[in-house]
């Protein structure tokens, strides 16, 4: 979790001055949006890519920690037996590699799983912000139809 906060930059709301701008929005002066409201521009669908792209790294991220907390957690179960005590209650016994993989297994299970559910969450909510941006520049701009710098071709 600690790595999706760092990822994501400063929070506003902790900050008592107002942002400064040290860059320029890329292509500032092409506007889209409702006439005399306020309108999005390039910079703005770009930022949100941007945002969407960390939330996603980060969901890959939790993911990955997850798998191996699993692995870990199955390697470290096979080191164990499970008895049954003389009141009738079952219990586990591990030698060393099994006292140590499971709580470690389990934790990075625990802590990725809950790390993909806030992640997920989070990835859904920013793709429907870029959704929302793209869908107000369509309206104002009047067709999808554009030339794509980054491929160099016309898309749709």
């Amino acid at each position: 979790m600690l790595c999706v906060v760092s990822l994501e930059g400063r929070a506003f709301a902790q900050d008592a001055t107002p942002p400064v701008q040290t860059q320029t929005p890329y292509e500032s002066s092409v506007v889209y949006g409702p006439k005399g409201g306020y309108g999005y521009t390039e910079y703005d669908l770009q930022e949100a890519d941007r945002r969407s792209r960390v939330v996603r790294n980060a969901l890959i991220g939790t993911s990955a920690a997850f798998a191996v907390g699993a692995i870990l957690l199955g390697v470290g179960a096979s080191q164990c037996d499970s008895f049954v005590r003389f009141d009738g209650r079952d219990d586990w016994i591990c030698n060393n590699t099994g006292d140590v993989l499971v709580p470690l297994g389990g934790t990075f299970v625990g802590l990725g799983a809950i790390g993909m559910l806030t992640t997920g969450i989070m990835l859904g909510v920013r793709n429907k912000q870029k959704r929302e941006i793209e869908r107000d520049m369509r309206r104002r701009y009047g067709t999808r139809f554009h030339w794509d710098d980054r491929s160099g071709r016309f898309v749709f």
